[in-house]
């Protein structure tokens, strides 16, 4: 079966030879150092190349960003790009967003629209979603206060921000269709969302209400990529038109089988412990044995809950590989 098709029937919980065998995220810098000096070739450089080395599916991920190449970084991490916290600031930081898609990126994904064409590849876009695009204008910080102190600022950047995604989604699509999407969000940490349902509802249901009807005439599935656990957020977003999460943490209290009992639509990419990955094999195993129940049903694609930390060996990784696939092919037996 077809890397493209495999990949789509899961997503429709449709039978399937094996499920995909994917890493969602690409791997830390610190990750691939080691790995190079445990023997991971120098000529294995970009993303595609590790993929293959490994024998993973390939995909590729286009990140349409909001904020143009002459965007001023953040002085430090967590901090904002705006001077003041007023629309005079915004308006002139607002010359560096909102662009209309570089040249570069539509030439590479000219090239990958090929391959998908094939059915070599699955292809997937992410978005600025409407809680992270103003927390990294403002800063961290500065961004929880302003749903009480600055709400007109909020509303008037995610606005532009609705604009500029269904702007960039259009002009992606001229070239091909994704098979899938997600959202940039980071709403939860460890207990749960950062904000309420109220403040939800206010700051960030009304954009996605905007876009999502745009994703569905494209008929692309809907994914938010959030950290930490997302459990009490799942009904918010689904009463949206959002499809599934990403990457549903283990240690942020996620349970993927919990989670499947309440919401048996939901898709799902991810859910594997890394933190066990460096324990070795029977760790390992012990992990996919807690995901199985779920990858026997379909709409769920095992995958790291977030990149592969440099305390796992290449060894390890090569024995996470093929307990991977050994559990892909046996989950659809």
């Amino acid at each position: 079966m077809e890397n493209l098709s495999r990949f789509k029937k899961v997503f429709n919980f449709e039978g399937v030879d094996r499920l995909p065998v994917i890493e969602w995220a690409t791997w830390w810098d610190k990750t691939i150092e080691r790995w190079r000096r445990e023997g991971l070739p120098d000529s294995v450089v970009s993303v595609t190349d590790i993929m293959k080395y490994f024998g993973l599916d390939v995909h590729k991920q286009f990140w349409l960003s909001a904020r143009g190449r002459t965007c001023p970084a953040p002085p430090a991490y967590g901090k904002g790009i705006l001077k003041r916290m007023d629309m005079d600031s915004y308006f002139d930081i607002k010359k560096h967003m909102y662009h209309d898609i570089e040249g570069n990126v539509i030439e590479e994904a000219e090239r990958w629209a090929e391959k998908q064409k094939n059915g070599e590849a699955f292809i997937w876009i992410t978005l600025d979603g409407f809680f992270w695009h103003p927390r990294n204008v403002m800063g961290i910080e500065e961004h929880l206060y302003a749903f009480y102190d600055h709400p007109e600022l909020m509303h008037s950047m995610n606005k532009d921000l609705a604009e500029f995604n269904i702007r960039a989604l259009d002009e992606f699509c001229k070239i091909c269709i994704p098979d899938f999407m997600t959202f940039a969000e980071d709403m939860s940490y460890n207990n749960g969302p950062m904000i309420s349902k109220s403040i939800f509802d206010e700051f960030i249901a009304p954009y996605y209400n905007k876009i999502i009807p745009r994703l569905k005439e494209y008929g692309i599935p809907v994914i938010v990529d959030s950290d930490g656990d997302i459990t009490n957020m799942i009904t918010w977003f689904e009463n949206v038109g959002v499809n599934g999460f990403l990457p549903l943490e283990k240690r942020a209290g996620i349970d993927v089988v919990e989670i499947r009992k309440n919401h048996p639509k939901l898709r799902m990419i991810g859910g594997f412990d890394k933190t066990v990955m460096h324990l070795g094999e029977n760790a390992m195993r012990e992990e996919f044995e807690r995901l199985l129940p779920v990858m026997k049903q379909g709409g769920f694609i095992p995958s790291c809950d977030h990149q592969t930390p440099p305390d796992v060996s290449i060894e390890n990784y090569r024995t996470y590989i093929k307990l991977l696939r050994e559990y892909c092919e046996g989950a659809m037996r």
